[in-house]
């Protein structure tokens, strides 16, 4: 007796392509899902990294400043821009040596300035500037500035400092605002070592 060979039916066949085609649309489906969020996440790793470069850079300039003299301090700072004498570093005769400059953050369209008139020039208002860009893809940045009313006292904040009192702060209150799919705030304070106690007036 012979046997007779039975195959897949058609109907059979459609049914297990359509389960193969489920099966690979979720893997496909997940893979994608998986993919973009490494990529989020590699995106939001790079904008920590840049804010936290651009922080530093700022923390570094802020705390070796110092003021012009016991009558004028030479900083000034508004919500959106800071300008201040401090120490940099310079490369001479290999080795690092400071030379002091005046140095300006402010932000131009989404990209964050750093300007620096260095020695005799560092005084001159028309005199040349290095420019820098330390940051793009900036939506804000913004600064408030600590004084210290009295001793044991927490620190008022101002919008801005300059003219009266001619002292440097005691602190600088950083706020930058990166642009990304989900927009990322970053706040540093940092407080200045050479700031003098004096409360200021009204």
């Amino acid at each position: 007796m012979i046997k007779s060979k039975k195959g897949f039916s058609l109907v059979e066949l459609l049914v297990a392509v359509s389960l193969f085609a489920v099966v690979m649309l979720s893997i496909y489906t997940s893979f994608g899902a998986g993919m973009s969020g490494y990529k989020d996440i590699e995106e939001n790793i790079e904008i920590s990294q840049a804010a936290r470069q651009v922080l530093e850079r700022m923390n570094l300039d802020l705390r070796n400043a110092f003021s012009y003299s016991g009558a004028e301090a030479k900083f000034s700072g508004t919500k959106s821009d800071i300008s201040f004498l401090s120490l940099v570093d310079k490369f001479y005769n290999n080795g690092i040596t400071q030379d002091y400059a005046m140095i300006s953050y402010r932000l131009e369209g989404d990209r964050l300035m750093r300007l620096c008139r260095r020695n005799q020039e560092a005084l001159k208002e028309t005199s040349e500037t290095e420019a820098e860009e330390i940051a793009s893809g900036v939506e804000e940045i913004s600064f408030v500035y600590g004084n210290i009313l009295a001793i044991g006292q927490p620190l008022e904040w101002k919008d801005s400092w300059g003219g009266d009192p001619k002292v440097l702060p005691a602190a600088v209150k950083i706020k930058l605002i990166l642009k990304n799919k989900i927009k990322q705030e970053f706040e540093r304070t940092v407080y200045i070592p050479l700031a003098i106690y004096k409360p200021l007036a009204g």
